[in-house]
Parts: structure tokens; sequence; C-alpha cells
């Protein structure tokens, strides 16, 4: 706890973190710390940490040193590493990026967080000629304009691309959209434009007796649902199941369907459940062995997306492989963990990644769907 307390110290006074005098690589990380607004929690169960502001993106600095570290160990790789807390003061970013010294050399900027000031520090990099990542918002709208802008989370019309797409192999025709017609459902209404943009045939029903009514356990159909509540996700379950046409469903529910306590996993075997994600860990992999195992050594506590450790991690392994390669992703030999990265480059303007996980549960597990 105390060693916390000073780090945040540190960030208020503006301490950067060298790694070492000599330099190649200069990194900027810009992280919501939110050290301005700290107040000494109160602690009753270490999980009460997690809801403490200034807490939460430890982990993804954690991960990025972690990354660091590892970089450096064959010495072909000096670093200067630059650390500033921003949240949502726009006056603190700006003095940043304005400090003619401190952007002197840089070589990549990582963040801001939070979509307002990442456009306005997406506006300096273009200045400066810096590369600069967004790691966790899917708005398009970033990249436009700015070809020094790399955004990591693929757009939500993404989703329904790659559902079109998996359609067409099988004529899985149309696309089901179990849903309320009427819904501003952000994600619902991307699949809606997107299938007819692109002349897709989709319905949209609000009935869970009338899907199962349009199915056909001869055919391969996809229904895609955007209701998220155990009533109504009961309702759907249980109405597929007693119908035994699930053969050649694919269903594709919100992520939070797999966080739900309603059914154990076993149940979603069952309906051949699918859905989609930012990020995938094989657990069972070597690398995220070795990582968890040298991650919790050292830090006392283990690695976890909720806390973005192999976020901060994956983000620095592949960006500074991207420096080093320069800018030729094709050159990037890096192997990210959690995060699949796949750049397209935006006619007019930045690079967006556009390796979308879609993930399925198979045999009682969570894996890639290999659909």
């Amino acid at each position: 706890m105390r060693k916390a307390v000073l780090f945040i110290i540190c960030l208020i006074f503006g301490l950067g973190s060298v790694l070492a005098e000599s330099s190649t690589c200069k990194i900027l990380y810009l992280i919501p710390f939110d050290s301005d607004n700290y107040t000494a929690p109160y602690v009753k169960e270490s999980e009460d940490m997690d809801n403490v502001r200034s807490y939460q993106l430890m982990g993804f600095w954690n991960g990025a040193q972690m990354a660091i570290e590892e970089l450096s160990k064959d010495g072909n790789v000096h670093f200067d590493v630059i650390v500033r807390d921003i949240s949502n003061n726009e006056a603190k970013l700006r003095g940043v990026m304005e400090d003619a010294e401190l952007m002197s050399g840089v070589d990549l900027i990582i963040g801001p967080f939070f979509s307002k000031l990442f456009t306005i520090a997406a506006e300096y990099a273009k200045q400066y000629q810096i590369p600069i990542v967004n790691p966790f918002t899917s708005r398009q709208d970033l990249v436009a304009g700015n070809e020094y802008v790399y955004k990591l989370i693929p757009s939500l019309e993404a989703r329904p691309a790659m559902i079109a797409f998996l359609a067409q192999q099988s004529d899985a025709f149309p696309i089901i959209i179990y849903g309320d017609s009427t819904s501003q459902n952000k994600e619902m209404m991307a699949y809606r434009k997107y299938f007819k943009d692109n002349h897709i045939a989709f319905e949209v029903i609000s009935n869970a007796s009338s899907v199962v009514s349009r199915l056909n356990p001869a055919h391969k159909q996809f229904v895609v649902t955007f209701y998220d509540n155990p009533a109504q996700n009961l309702i759907i379950s249980r109405s597929l199941i007693y119908s035994k046409k699930t053969d050649n469903l694919t269903f594709v529910v919100p992520k939070t369907w797999l966080e739900s306590k309603t059914y154990d996993i076993e149940y979603y075997s069952k309906l051949n459940l699918h859905f989609f994600s930012d990020y995938y860990i094989d657990y069972d992999a070597e690398k995220t062995k070795t990582f968890v195992y040298d991650y919790t050594q050292k830090y006392g506590v283990p690695p976890s997306l909720e806390s973005f450790a192999f976020q901060g991690y994956d983000i620095t392994c592949y960006f500074v492989g991207l420096i080093l390669s320069q800018f030729d992703h094709d050159r990037v030999k890096v192997s990210p963990i959690a995060f699949p990265l796949s750049f397209d480059k935006s006619p007019d303007g930045g690079y967006e990644n556009v390796n979308v996980q879609f993930l399925e549960v198979k045999d009682n597990e969570i894996v890639p769907s290999l659909y």
C-alpha cells in the first residue's frame, strides 16, 4: 500500500521512468491514473482496490514495464520511457504536448485513453509526425485524416461484416436479429446499418417463439441477440433448446452472457453459443504461462484483462517491434498474448486493427471459433 502511494506521488510531480541513459527508443505513455484526485481509500478487502480510479490502470503500466524489461535484456534496444498522468485535464495534456524538450525525439505515444483528449493529442502527434496509439476505443472517426493514429479495438461495423462473411459461406440467410426493432442499442444499430448498406438479407424479430418458428434445422442460420438481461436470456435459450433446432444454428450473444450466473458453461455449449471479444487468452500457451508467472513474481498478484496487464504488455511489445521494423507491419515478429493485431490503413488516415475475435463455447470451454 505504501509503495502504491509513493508511486502516485511520483506521478503527481511528473517523474518519468528512465530505463537507460542511452536511448534509441523514446516512448511517452499518457495513462489516466487520476492522481490529481487521489485520496487514500478505505480498504477492507483486497478487491476494494479495484474500485479506486488511481489503481485501475496500474496493471497496464506494470505490463508495459514487463515488456520494456524483456526487450532490454539483449542490450540491442535502449529505452527512454516517460510517463504522464493524463485523465480528463485538457490543460495538463496540452502542457505535456507543448513541452518541446520532452517531445524531442519521441518515437511513440501510447494514450491518452479517453477519446476527447486522444483527439487533441493526435493533432499534436500529427504535427510532430509521431505515431500515437489508442488502446481502448472502437470509434472509427479517430483515424480519419491522421496517418499517425493506430486504433487497436476494431470498429463495431467489423462484427456484422464478419457475420455476413460467414453467412455467405453457407448461404445462411436471412440473418435473424433477435431484439427490439425500435431499440437504440448502438451495436444493434451498427448491424442493421451494415446489413442494409451491403444488401445483406436479415430480419428483426422481437419474439422468442417467432425466432424459433423461423428456424429450419436442415439449414444453417445465424441468430444474433442484443437482449442482455436474465429474463430475456432465459426465454430465448430455453425456447431454442426445447425446439431441438440448434444443430445448424450459430447463436451470437453479448459477451456479458458468459459472465452471467444464470447458466453454467455446459448449458451454453448446447446452444452453440458464439460471441465477440476484444481479447482472447490461451492460458495453456507457454508464453502466457511464462508471463503470468513472471508478472506474479514481480508484482505479487496475477495479471488480468480487467487490470489491463496483458494489454499493456502486448501493446508495448508490438509497437516497439514496429518501430524497430521501420513501421513495416509484415516484418513485425511479435505474437501478442491477448491482443491479436492486424492493421488496415484507412484511405484518408491512420491504421485500424481489423482482427475481430469471434469465440465460441465448445466442449465446455471458450475457444476461437473455427466456423
